[in-house]
């Protein structure tokens, strides 16, 4: 009798599988934004299907906590010992039955269970289809009691319990489920204008032929959104016009504290992507220059990319540990360092997973490193500006406050008139919280060698 040919997998829908894919990545240990950009890459779905893709992806990681506990509520048996891919089929079946609205039910039930099909994991298609019914029958959640421990406030907000349990206690319960409430929100995208008249004239064009409604930041008058979508501003035909750059107005904010002013040379420590350094680069103009380093080549790649885009000439590129050299005179060094993204955890999916108690200690001590590694390569009446995107003091002001306490000599300035005032805190520092300011948390401090004669900004 001859051998029977193994049944071929079952279609299932581009998107969904896709979506599957991006996070047995992540799962693999890929951070979640790389893992869908090598997902969306290499598929061939429309528009719609990448949004729904980026949803699905993003929704799923943020609120997983959340949906794991739901969904042990509903598995007879031990819902940690489920193989890993069938807990993702139930993640992703859970999350469009919980959170997407515009997913039916019966849609979201049967194409997970086509899916188990599609990934080979047939076998599990009863225990998929049955634990995603008996969620459906599952009551609402009601209003948490006051009394609510910090395990169910973790369950009912997906983020870690150490995280909980931390801001509870800094920033007291409804502060904190503010803050995480924030961070489960699909973040909104910002556009930061150049100031070229001739490109915003042409953004203005394009947006009216696509119906898109460009909105100026109540603050920052150069960051817009676009309603109903940016998607049409952001298809590579129009990015590579270099027209604007993708940027939270907290960003914005952080480069303000720079205060670059045409002609100037500044040094961006860890240049990162490169967001700050085409800002910085945009306002120095054609006779400044922007010294930027940067140690990880993913990110080097990131950052050519965006100036090239943008037509940015003015920066010089450093790769490798900047604190291995010694640094060129600049009139002010931007020292935006590494730290745990407490403040834009709505923008980062997986960072709430990936960051562990004891990185806050392990990344503040990387950050004085740097701090007064710049310090001591500052040129005699330069000023040095400190940021992280973090909320924790530890980060923020209590390293300020060691950094000055061994160097006494460094007094803060006022941050300059472009920093809004409202998101400044009472010691001069910017200090942005998200659901209260509605952009990144972001913060920064202005430092000056007073010893060197020429205290005043």
């Amino acid at each position: 009798m001859a051998k029977q040919a193994p049944a071929a997998p079952s279609v299932a829908d581009p998107a969904r599988l896709t979506a599957y894919h991006v996070l047995a990545r992540a799962d693999a240990g890929h951070r979640i934004n790389d893992a869908l950009y090598q997902g969306l890459s290499g598929a061939e779905l429309s528009d719609r299907e990448r949004r729904f893709v980026t949803e699905l992806v993003m929704g799923t990681t943020r609120m997983r906590r959340r949906l794991d506990a739901d969904l042990a509520r509903c598995y007879r048996g031990r819902y940690g010992r489920i193989e890993s891919g069938v807990k993702r089929l139930l993640r992703l079946g859970a999350y469009q039955l919980l959170f997407m609205d515009g997913v039916p039910a019966h849609a979201a039930l049967n194409t997970t269970v086509e899916l188990a099909q599609a990934v080979r994991l047939a076998r599990a298609s009863g225990i998929v289809n049955g634990v995603l019914r008996q969620l459906t029958r599952q009551p609402p959640p009601g209003k948490l009691p006051a009394t609510a421990s910090t395990s169910a406030l973790a369950d009912a907000f997906s983020h870690p319990e150490w995280l909980v349990e931390r801001w509870q206690e800094r920033l007291g319960r409804e502060q904190a489920m503010s803050l995480m409430a924030w961070n489960n929100r699909p973040p909104t995208i910002w556009l930061r204008l150049r100031a070229n008249l001739q490109k915003r004239q042409r953004l203005a064009q394009l947006a009216g032929e696509s119906g898109t409604t460009l909105q100026p930041h109540p603050l920052l008058s150069n960051y817009v959104t676009a309603t109903p979508s940016p998607a049409p501003l952001l298809i590579p035909e129009v990015l590579q016009e270099g027209l604007f750059i993708v940027q939270d107005p907290s960003s914005g904010a952080v480069v303000q504290a720079v205060d670059p002013q045409p002609g100037e040379t500044i040094i961006d420590l860890c240049a990162g992507p490169g967001g700050k350094t085409a800002a910085l680069a945009d306002s120095v103009g054609p006779h400044g220059r922007i010294l930027a380093y940067e140690r990880d080549n993913r990110r080097i790649g990131m950052l050519r990319d965006t100036l090239n885009r943008l037509g940015l000439d003015n920066v010089d590129i450093f790769p490798g540990d900047a604190t291995a050299r010694e640094l060129p005179p600049a009139d002010k060094i931007l020292v935006d360092t590494p730290c745990t993204g407490t403040g834009v955890m709505s923008r980062r999916a997986d960072l709430r997973w990936r960051r562990q108690p004891e990185h806050l200690a392990e990344l503040a001590a990387l950050q004085l490193s740097l701090l007064t590694y710049a310090a001591g390569q500052l040129r005699p009446g330069g000023i040095l500006v400190y940021a992280t995107c973090s909320l924790e003091p530890e980060e923020n002001w209590n390293l300020v406050e060691t950094f000055q306490g061994r160097q006494p000599q460094f007094g803060l300035l006022p941050l300059p008139e472009g920093v809004p005032r409202s998101w400044q805190d009472g010691n001069g520092a910017l200090c942005s919280f998200p659901p209260q300011h509605e952009v990144d948390g972001m913060f920064a401090v202005r430092l000056k060698d007073m010893s060197s004669g020429d205290a005043a900004s």
